[in-house]
């Protein structure tokens, strides 16, 4: 996704370059030029936005489609573009994959070497057509069908090329493109004019007018008006490609995500909240993140801001609803209540329905997943450094019996409850993260003048955020510090206060069992250099200690040596 996204800007920045738009104004006939492009553009100087005709539209429309046809004529197909059908199987040489007989463009020099031949890619000729448009003094974009692959399924195989078939088709054999152009009309800003040149072989299918900037409610039966489906790759025998995410790249390099205008199925992208635990939207949130980093400071403007509102509505209501439990289980968009995840709830309370469906002979009320309201035990929160506020703690959104004990000893009282009829009990309650706040940490409390520390029944404190430490303590994190403090009070009368740290918990060293992993110490901040002198003159101590062992073994090991060499000497003097 990042390299495509970055080869697609580069590329759109050299179709805005001056000597590019003046020698392709150069290749085009300058009688088409004189009686009809110079014609429009004075109509659009001096007439208002309200003023246009239907003659103004006409002639727009016979400008659009001689470029095409211009276009098909002249450019010719030398080499091969994109061919992205699969993953390369294991242990296969690329080059008998993926075809790499294109002119490289290296530069800007390169490319108009390419725009004065007239010759390339189909990829190229789209771009160039783009770049054609923005010479004549339209606002063109350059439409970039990402060619990605699923990362959840890696058994698709790109095939093996047949070169001498390749040499002949030149990609005809990919039935849609991964390049075209969309033209702002001029005439009506509203409207967006989506052209391709060469894939398509119905001339109706070139050029398509769809509505870009809608302000009222778009349903069922106005949907082909903002959305096509000519772009969107079915597969079949005949066709491998896919289609994951569309942007549009503006005459002064701006991303614009418009899937919603070629893709079905995609309303998750367009919810307030993504969700992360899904391959969907990991994904969706590395597109959107690179689009920000690429339009930098630059903002869109009013109208595209009016577009982007619509491409929204269309995607929210062109999407499908599945009939089965499996394929709702997978489905990106909605979901019923028997198909939520044991830690997910829907108040169907204040939420409305999309759709009431029969699912598998049971009727359902179907929802939008961004309704789904996700649920933690008190434990979970704690690990997030989250404490649940104490008014809700007597109203959890769900209680669940997925979470069953991992220890002997959890297993033994969840066990003994169901043998007393109690199973409420092994029921884990779940909180939202409305129904929390920042960790509550424990307070250090007096005992006639004397601090004490506070500590669980285990004798030691759980520290898992820095926000869980608590006041006027100090969580030190020296090496053997544990260790080293309670060999000083062993042997000192005025005794330091501190408690283990537990930073988490290991389940793998011995089954059924749980066994702490410490990390440090907490200590009251007023002892915090002594503390440290403690352990600098400990550390110093043991340094001192091992010196001295490692000469005694070094000592030893001499002798070793010496009493091996006087039996050398000895077996050589007796034997030779």
């Amino acid at each position: 996704m990042v390299s495509y996204m970055l080869h697609a800007r580069n590329r759109n920045k050299w179709l805005s370059n001056k000597k590019v738009l003046k020698t392709l104004k150069h290749l085009l006939p300058k009688e088409f030029i004189k009686k009809h492009v110079r014609v429009l553009q004075r109509t659009l100087d001096e007439k208002s936005p309200l003023e246009f005709n239907e003659e103004s539209d006409k002639q727009l429309i016979y400008i659009l489609k001689y470029l095409i046809k211009w276009f098909r004529l002249n450019f010719k197909f030398k080499s091969n573009g994109l061919r992205v059908l699969g993953y390369l199987p294991k242990n296969k040489p690329p080059d008998q994959y993926y075809p790499n007989n294109a002119t490289k463009l290296e530069n800007i020099n390169d490319f108009i070497r390419v725009i004065k031949k007239f010759a390339h890619n189909r990829d190229t000729g789209a771009q160039i057509f783009t770049a054609i448009l923005r010479s004549l003094g339209f606002e063109a974009r350059l439409v970039f069908s990402l060619p990605l692959l699923a990362v959840n399924d890696v058994s698709l195989k790109q095939p093996k090329l047949d070169f001498h078939k390749l040499d002949i088709n030149k990609d005809n054999d990919l039935l849609y493109p991964y390049y075209w152009t969309e033209l702002i009309n001029p005439l009506d800003t509203n409207e967006v004019i989506v052209i391709e040149t060469e894939c398509f072989h119905n001339e109706d299918h070139r050029l398509i007018r769809l509505k870009r900037i809608f302000n009222d409610t778009i349903d069922e039966h106005n949907l082909n008006r903002f959305y096509t489906d000519l772009f969107y790759p079915i597969s079949n025998q005949f066709n491998q490609m896919s289609m994951h995410y569309v942007i549009g790249l503006s005459n002064d390099n701006l991303i614009l995500p418009i899937s919603s205008r070629y893709m079905p199925d995609i309303s998750y992208r367009w919810f307030n909240k993504l969700d992360l635990r899904t391959d969907y939207g990991r994904s969706t949130l590395l597109f959107q993140s690179l689009i920000r980093i690429f339009n930098g400071n630059r903002h869109y403007d009013h109208l595209t801001d009016l577009e982007l509102s619509t491409l929204r509505k269309v995607a929210m209501i062109n999407y499908k609803i599945p009939h089965n439990i499996t394929a709702m289980k997978r489905n990106p968009n909605v979901v019923t209540i028997s198909t939520l995840r044991y830690n997910e709830s829907i108040d169907v309370k204040t939420t409305k329905a999309i759709k009431k469906i029969l699912l598998d002979t049971k009727k359902e009320s179907v929802y939008f997943k961004n309704n789904i309201v996700v649920g933690k035990s008190v434990n979970q929160w704690k690990f997030l450094g989250r404490s649940v506020i104490p008014e809700e703690i007597e109203r959890p959104i769900k209680t669940t019996k997925a979470l069953t004990p991992r220890t002997i000893e959890g297993k033994r009282i969840f066990n003994l409850n169901i043998q007393n009829n109690q199973p409420e009990l092994n029921e884990t309650r779940l909180y939202s993260f409305a129904q929390t706040c920042s960790y509550i940490c424990d307070e250090v409390k007096s005992d006639n003048g004397n601090l004490i520390l506070p500590r669980n029944k285990y004798g030691n404190i759980e520290i898992y955020r820095p926000c869980m430490i608590p006041r006027n303590c100090v969580w030190l994190k020296l090496s053997n510090l544990e260790a080293f403090l309670s060999s000083y009070n062993k042997s000192n009368i005025e005794m330091v206060h501190y408690v283990p740290v537990v930073v988490g918990f290991n389940f793998s060293t011995k089954p059924g069992q749980c066994i702490p992993v410490k990390q440090g110490v907490l200590i009251l901040k007023d002892e915090e250099n002594r503390v440290k002198k403690i352990w600098l003159n400990e550390k110093m101590k043991a340094s001192h200690l091992e010196f001295k062992a490692k000469r005694q073994h070094e000592a030893s090991m001499w002798r070793i040596f010496i009493r091996k060499l006087r039996i050398k000497r000895r077996l050589e003097k007796q034997y030779g």
